[in-house]
């Protein structure tokens, strides 16, 4: 073999080392801020239940991270309360975070819940490291340069059928087009198709008869359409539902006045907005500290129509007064 063959030969070995060493410590090289574990509680929550969400994360020991109040949502699960951390030593000098978030699953069966995102940028010379709430951020724009952001991936929970539907499980899932189109009819699906004729027919006498008890009320001319939301709710509260036994009619229709109201604010916010969009829309128009009080009441008037929460009079009037607090100090269009 020549010299330069030689020589060749010894530079080739050379490199294929260096580069398998350097993939080998970017593979161990950790990223600067992971999920370890999350556990929830309780363990398998009901459709329509409010569950806590704990998470573990670990971050490098001279990072500055912002953690959001609200989680991103997916598509069967959502944030429903602002969260909350707190900071303890971890391996080899990192940081570990013990974060909590609520959230509420809109789905039966496997659900993926939703996701965090999470900003960072190196600590600044004689900074302590650490969490921040996400709202600094924009407080001080100017002292976050090179902010970097990540999306973690949390994984899924088992929501449950709610309690009062406790062996009704066949009758809410779906049923391949062959079966119901062809020869094997079930009788679990004849069930729920009678069962929702029902349904229906009673909901729909129901909503006669409310809208009998409570007309709508009528735009005044020369009145603005904050004031006409906030006589609107001073009249339902006047009708007493939430201390009868009405408690869903109560929440559903003062959430409506808030709906009614964010339409006539901004035509493109339709009353087909899921409540979390509505409130998402809200808080990107307003920033997040108008909606902090805001999200978890209408979070909870969702509980009241679609699960089992029934609030006490004394709650329901508490929640009616945020909603009233919050349209009362709308900044003006």
């Amino acid at each position: 073999m020549s010299l330069r063959a030689l020589d060749g030969l010894v530079l080739g070995c050379a490199l294929v080392l260096a580069n398998a060493t350097a993939a080998e410590t970017s593979a161990q090289t950790p990223p600067p801020i992971r999920l370890v574990a999350f556990t929830n509680e309780p363990r398998e929550p009901e459709f329509g239940e409010v569950f806590e969400l704990d998470l573990q994360l670990r971050m490098a020991p001279d990072l500055v991270a912002f953690l959001p109040d609200t989680l991103l949502p997916a598509p069967d699960a959502f944030n429903a309360g602002r969260g909350r951390w707190t900071t303890e030593p971890g391996p080899a000098d990192s940081i570990d975070i013990r974060a909590t978030y609520y959230v509420i699953g809109v789905l039966n069966g496997g659900v993926e819940l939703p996701t965090l995102e999470v900003f960072m940028r190196p600590a600044a010379p004689g900074e302590t490291p650490g969490p921040r709430r996400a709202v600094e951020l924009t407080a001080a724009p100017e002292a976050n340069v090179g902010i970097t952001s990540t999306v973690l991936e949390i994984g899924g929970v088992m929501v449950q059928v709610p309690s009062e539907m406790a062996g009704q499980e066949a009758a809410i899932d779906p049923r391949p087009p062959a079966d119901v189109l062809g020869g094997d009819w079930s009788p679990w699906l004849i069930g729920a198709v009678a069962v929702g004729a029902v349904a229906a027919v009673l909901l729909v006498g129901i909503f006669v008869a409310w809208r009998r008890s409570t007309p709508p009320s009528v735009p005044v001319v020369g009145v603005s359409s904050r004031a006409e939301a906030l006589a609107e709710l001073e009249r339902l509260l006047a009708l007493g539902w939430h201390l009868n036994g009405r408690v869903e009619e109560f929440y559903d229709a003062t959430t409506r006045v808030l709906r009614q109201l964010s339409e006539r604010e901004e035509p493109d916010w339709k009353l087909a907005l899921t409540s979390s969009e509505l409130v998402s829309r809200i808080e990107g128009r307003f920033g997040p500290g108008l909606v902090e009080k805001l999200r978890p009441v209408v979070w909870s008037a969702e509980r009241v129509k679609f699960g089992t929460h029934r609030p006490t009079p004394a709650a329901a009037e508490q929640d009616w007064t945020v909603i009233r607090d919050w349209i009362r100090a709308l900044p003006e269009a």
